[in-house]
């Protein structure tokens, strides 16, 4: 018997060959199950179909190696295409050459290879072969191959490996996605209007109602804190940063994630996130190396506020093709809190209403689906809430372990004080102090007794500073030779960089970039108050918005 062949594009098949491969297939199978067949039978068939005996014995060989219709379509003669007739010494210049050249990391032009082949032929007296015979030959080889030879084997893995594996979310925050991302618009300084830099995103996604859980917005690089301030806004109410705003509209996720996906950045490794995850119960899985299809939902969601924010003066695009000529610093015109609030109107008002095609209805229906079921699969139900607001935000926070000293607790070379503190003035042991590096002004310690206690400047005349202006004062500091680094030195030297930006931010973006980073007069606190400690002289919050409307500071 002779092999089967191949199926073809049964769509490229003229109708009049597919009817007549019908006629012959019925003709031929009954002939097939005949039993005890005779060349009567054959030469009977041969008359029904209109053709020689010798081509029924064909026919019937065709059918018992491949039973299908398909092998009773006519065959071309001669070569079929994709058939290569070549001198077998200019094949093997010519795959020669694609190895040693074409298929290398320097990625040559397939018309570089073709003039390197036709040399080598004409060196070797050999018939010059056609461009069209080389990229013939160029296709033959596998292209995950062609890939990996020529921009590596991640490029080819990334493009060719199997998106095996998949994540499971069988309902609302079962499982949330965060990434960063730098956003395609330039941001403006709040009292010049001159340009400073595009600001930094982290978002995260409900990866089964492909809600946004929350984001924040910065101009820092990302770190630990930029996770933790994203992952507090996913899980805490959002209707107080709404109104704070001035956003219409409800953003109805909030509560404990079960479990967060997240890629191998190191702000992902932190220590501070992975107690504060074992804490809650957030379980954490990381993208397994090298399988970007496990973070798709996430870099979709990135891809299509990109999209919104390119209809913003001042947006760079996503590629120098698309920019052109246009000049992203000349058009800049939104400030930090302006892009902010332009987003929570884009996710609040548009994106969550509108229809997502991954999952066939908008994302704010597939939460609410996702919570009280649909008469088919039943909801979650009301997810886990968040009890004290004003923790959950402090357990995520980068933190440093101190010794209770007479004089305070000493942090970035400044001293706190809280009255508490008379009880474990003398301890031994390092207690848990944490930080939140927007607003230096309070930090909090963790007790014996399992809660957190406000600490404050033990001169409380000194300002807000955040810990990047910190750390610009300490590199002053030491350019200029100071061997000994106080408290006042690097309150003084703020002060003094402070004064320098104000005056020369018109000029220039690194002085517009050190004024963003000073903490909003109206945030002194970065947070609400615990009742324990001097906070007195702090600037209180309106009731109703003291919780949300602080812990949601964002730059």
């Amino acid at each position: 018997m002779s092999a089967a062949v191949g199926t073809p594009d049964l769509s490229r098949v003229p109708a009049a060959q597919w009817l007549e491969a019908r006629r012959r297939h019925a003709a031929i199978r009954a002939l097939a199950e005949t039993p005890e067949r005779t060349r009567g039978d054959a030469e009977a068939t041969a008359a029904v179909l209109g053709i020689d005996i010798s081509f029924v014995y064909k026919l019937l060989a065709r059918y018992e190696a491949d039973p299908r219709v398909t092998s009773m379509l006519p065959r071309r003669r001669g070569r079929r295409d994709g058939d290569l007739v070549l001198a077998a010494e200019v094949d093997e210049v010519i795959q020669a050459a694609i190895d040693e050249m074409f298929l290398t990391r320097q990625r040559p032009r397939v018309s570089d290879l073709v003039t390197e082949i036709r040399r080598r032929c004409w060196t070797l007296g050999l018939p010059r072969p056609s461009r069209k015979t080389v990229q013939k030959r160029i296709d033959q080889r596998a292209p995950r191959e062609v890939l990996a030879r020529r921009e590596g084997r991640k490029a080819a893995r990334d493009r060719f490996a199997p998106a095996t594996g998949s994540l499971d979310a069988p309902w609302p925050l079962s499982l949330i996605q965060i990434d960063h991302t730098l956003v395609d618009v330039m941001a403006v300084d709040s009292v010049t209007r001159q340009p400073i830099q595009r600001p930094w995103l982290t978002i995260a996604i409900d990866v089964h109602s492909r809600c946004v859980a929350g984001f924040h917005l910065t101009l820092e690089a990302p770190s630990a804190t930029s996770v933790a301030l994203c992952l507090a806004h996913a899980a805490l109410p959002k209707a107080g940063w709404l109104m704070a705003r001035d956003i219409a509209g409800a953003w109805p996720v909030e509560g404990v994630p079960e479990r967060l996906h997240l890629d191998n950045g190191k702000e992902f490794h932190s220590e501070a996130l992975r107690r504060g995850c074992e804490q809650y119960g957030i379980a954490v899985d990381y993208r397994p190396v090298r399988t970007p299809h496990y973070g798709g939902h996430i870099e979709r969601l990135i891809g299509t506020m990109m999209g919104k924010v390119h209809l913003l003066p001042g947006t760079t695009f996503s590629s120098v093709r698309e920019k052109g000529d246009y000049d992203p610093e000349k058009t800049a015109a939104m400030t930090l809190e302006e892009i902010e609030r332009w987003l929570g109107h884009a996710i609040v008002g548009v994106y969550h209403r509108d229809l997502h095609r991954g999952i066939g209805v908008p994302p704010l229906a597939a939460w609410e689906r996702g919570l009280a079921g649909d008469g088919v699969q039943e909801g979650r139900g009301t997810p886990v809430t968040v009890i004290d607001q004003r923790r959950f935000l402090i357990d995520f926070l980068p933190f440093e372990r101190r010794l209770v000293r007479r004089e305070g607790v000493f942090l970035h070379s400044i001293s706190y004080w809280s009255d508490v503190l008379h009880t474990w003035v003398g301890e031994r042991e390092k207690m848990l102090v944490r930080y939140d590096p927007r607003d230096l002004s309070r930090v909090y310690l963790l007790g014996p007794d399992g809660q957190y206690y406000d600490l404050t400047y033990s001169d409380l005349s000194r300002p807000p500073i955040s810990v990047w202006e910190h750390r610009l004062a300490l590199k002053r500091l030491r350019e200029d030779g100071k061997a000994q680094v106080d408290e006042e030195a690097i309150f003084r030297t703020i002060e003094t960089m402070r004064g320098i930006a104000d005056q020369a931010s018109a000029a220039t973006k690194t002085a517009r970039r050190q004024r963003a980073r000073q903490p909003r007069n109206e945030a002194t606190s970065a947070m609400p108050a615990s009742g324990v400690g001097s906070v007195a002289k702090l600037k209180p919050l309106p009731a109703d918005r003291r919780v949300f409307a602080n812990v949601e500071e964002w730059t």
